[in-house]
């Protein structure tokens, strides 16, 4: 009689959900996504706005200080109408308004207030030619030691009234870098129930191979071996291997398989990661039509 095997599925609490606002549109467009989760995890969310003071020249300290007042006041009110919002009923929201540099000041607070996860919008052009987040994200996906979820600018109509994560496609090389967000694909696939896609992308230049075609074959199984022990039964996995440019065929599968959630491990802020731009992580982020949640490995 063979042994049957008992998943084991990683245990991970989202209890504290840090959402960085700056009053965009763009930035509203994360809140269904943000209140979803919140919900299912019974989260308490701190909800903040980082504001630089402008450089005033010639102008007395007295002033400065009521203007800065000023700026503090309109923060606050902005992020009390923000929590009053319908889909976050019954959500506990705390807000944060803090002066300074908005990445170290995010940084500050994921530390002070044990952030489990980070939520926030990427700015800026996509495109082949205008692929930009916006610096504040960028820094954050890649220094904060939570995962972060990030909303992009073309973030899909459908997640306005976001309810559950029914979709879920993790891209991998099986590297320690691209398996650190692993866990917590589990545990949200576990959570919501969800259809769990594990994708391995060869290279473009194995297409059409019928050699690679029975090696990936073999790939397959070692990849349901390797990871089928910590996919909950309660989750329907799919093993997956194709080949093409890796970010085309990723973003190309979570069109097609309605996606709600890409999953992605990156490398932390190590001088070869300052070329994250040229990634094929950045490009996802920038490109992806559903959230993107992000984790990076301990350097």
């Amino acid at each position: 009689m063979s042994a049957v095997v008992v998943p084991i599925v990683p245990v991970i609490e989202l209890k504290r959900v840090l959402f960085t606002t700056d009053f965009t549109e763009a930035s509203q467009r994360a809140v269904p996504i943000l209140a979803a989760i919140a919900r299912r995890y019974g989260s308490k969310v701190y909800a903040a706005h980082v504001w630089t003071p402008n450089p005033y020249s010639m102008v007395p300290p007295e002033v400065i200080d009521v203007l800065d007042r000023q700026s503090k006041r309109a923060a606050n009110a902005e992020l009390e109408q923000l929590s009053q919002a319908e889909v976050l009923d019954g959500i506990k929201v705390e807000h944060l308004v803090r002066c300074g540099q908005p990445a170290e000041e995010i940084g500050r607070l994921a530390d002070q207030y044990h952030i489990s996860l980070a939520v926030m919008s990427t700015h800026g052009r996509t495109g082949f030619k205008h692929r930009v987040l916006g610096s504040v994200a960028e820094e954050a996906i890649r220094t904060l030691q939570c995962p972060v979820l990030t909303v992009g600018p073309r973030l899909a109509a459908r997640f306005s009234q976001l309810k559950t994560i029914a979709g879920v496609l993790f891209p991998t090389d099986f590297s320690p870098e691209s398996m650190a967000v692993f866990p917590y694909l589990a545990t949200l696939a576990h959570e919501y129930q969800s259809r769990l896609t594990i994708l391995h992308v060869l290279s473009p230049e194995t297409t059409g191979n019928r050699d690679t075609e029975e090696a990936a074959e073999r790939l397959r199984g070692r990849m349901k071996k390797a990871l089928e022990k910590e996919i909950s039964p309660r989750c329907c996995a799919e093993f997956v291997i194709d080949s093409g440019d890796p970010a085309e065929v990723i973003l190309a599968h979570a069109r097609r398989a309605d996606s709600d959630l890409i999953g992605l491990g990156v490398r932390g802020w190590t001088d070869i990661a300052k070329h994250f731009r040229e990634t094929v992580a950045y490009r996802i982020l920038a490109e992806a039509e559903c959230p993107v949640l992000t984790h990076h490995s301990a350097n």
